[in-house]
């Protein structure tokens, strides 16, 4: 679809010199990838999960579900009843939660992106689509504050603390992004990044014992040693990280940085290669990237915009569009992702 949506753009440019409106691709590519979340299998393990938690909260009634002291959060607790009030099947849980988790990244991508079909393609192979299978309630928390980056961008401090309170009524982790709204506009100097790295080094020797002292506190203390993702991630999850943040690095004096918008995408994937790298101790800390990892959809595609050799473009965007494609097929392949199967064919 987005070859096709850019070999029109080409055609109708040196004709019409205008480009086409984006939603030639927007639905589509929206109706698809929709398709696919909202109506797949028990594939993973969190679909049963979730189909064990909205059969348990709709076993109580409205009242009651709320009193019981279900452990989940209060904003998930509230979709999974509402809907249990006008049906028992559990597929509306996944139609609700896709196409919100679609809305947002679609519409920053609508807003902010400089190629929408490249950014729509890195989101497939690269970003957060098959993990929202999965980890639905923290993905669906990350495209909520996605959604709302625009108070980010216009440093709106309250109407952003409003946003993450809505993402975190999904999500505990999203409170995460509260200190991160100064975080991330830090200016791209040698300092800032001199001080990052010594940082990182730091924490990467000292981080076993920062989370045991966290957990002493009440922080995560659910997760113990044995706990599902208390082990290192495979080097092979962290690879994509990396080398976005090596190639925007590489690339950062294409970026204007009196920019509010370039500082914060900058940054935010220096920190999704940083949790990255943190998870190659404990695989659980790659969740907290999540929330980073779609601003590298919106730099990428203006990296390659700013590019003034137009054959060196086409030539990196044809090599990306292959490794990510490719890495995509290597992670997947023999997961429980691998076969995907729609719902009524179980």
């Amino acid at each position: 679809m987005g070859l096709w949506f850019e070999s029109i753009n080409s055609i109708n440019e040196i004709r019409n010199r205008k480009r086409l409106p984006n939603y030639l691709f927007i639905l589509p590519s929206f109706t698809l990838l929709f398709f696919f979340s909202a109506f797949r299998g028990d594939f993973n393990p969190d679909y049963t999960n979730y189909t064990t938690i909205f059969q348990l909260i709709n076993s109580y009634s409205f009242i009651d579900a709320f009193k019981v002291g279900i452990d989940i959060e209060f904003g998930f607790l509230l979709l999974n009843r509402l809907i249990g009030v006008f049906s028992s099947n559990v597929i509306y849980l996944f139609i609700i939660t896709s196409f919100v988790i679609l809305i947002g990244f679609y519409h920053q991508f609508n807003r902010y992106s400089a190629s929408i079909w490249l950014s729509v393609l890195l989101f497939v192979t690269a970003g957060s689509f098959y993990a929202s299978f999965n980890i639905t309630r923290q993905i669906l928390a990350a495209a909520i504050i996605f959604a709302g980056s625009k108070y980010l961008y216009e440093r709106k401090f309250f109407k952003y603390l409003l946003v993450v309170s809505l993402a975190f009524l999904f999500h505990k982790s999203s409170l995460i992004m509260v200190p991160f709204y100064f975080i991330l506009n830090f200016k791209v100097n040698l300092r800032n990044y001199s001080i990052l790295t010594i940082g990182t080094i730091v924490i990467l020797y000292l981080f076993k014992d920062i989370l045991v002292f966290l957990q002493s506190i009440g922080v995560y203390d659910n997760y113990t040693v044995y706990a599902y993702g208390m082990w290192g991630q495979p080097i092979t999850k962290s690879v994509l990280p990396i080398a976005f943040f090596i190639f925007c690095l590489f690339h950062v004096k294409k970026l204007n940085r009196e920019s509010s918008i370039h500082r914060i995408w900058f940054n935010a994937v220096v920190f999704y290669a940083f949790f990255n790298i943190l998870a190659l101790q404990i695989e659980m800390v790659e969740r907290l990237g999540r929330f980073f990892a779609s601003y590298a959809l919106l730099l990428i595609p203006f990296i390659f915009l700013k590019m003034r050799n137009k054959y060196l473009r086409v030539a990196y965007m044809t090599i990306l569009i292959f490794l990510v494609i490719s890495y995509n097929y290597v992670v997947l392949s023999d997961s429980p992702f691998d076969p995907h199967y729609f719902i009524w064919e179980k």
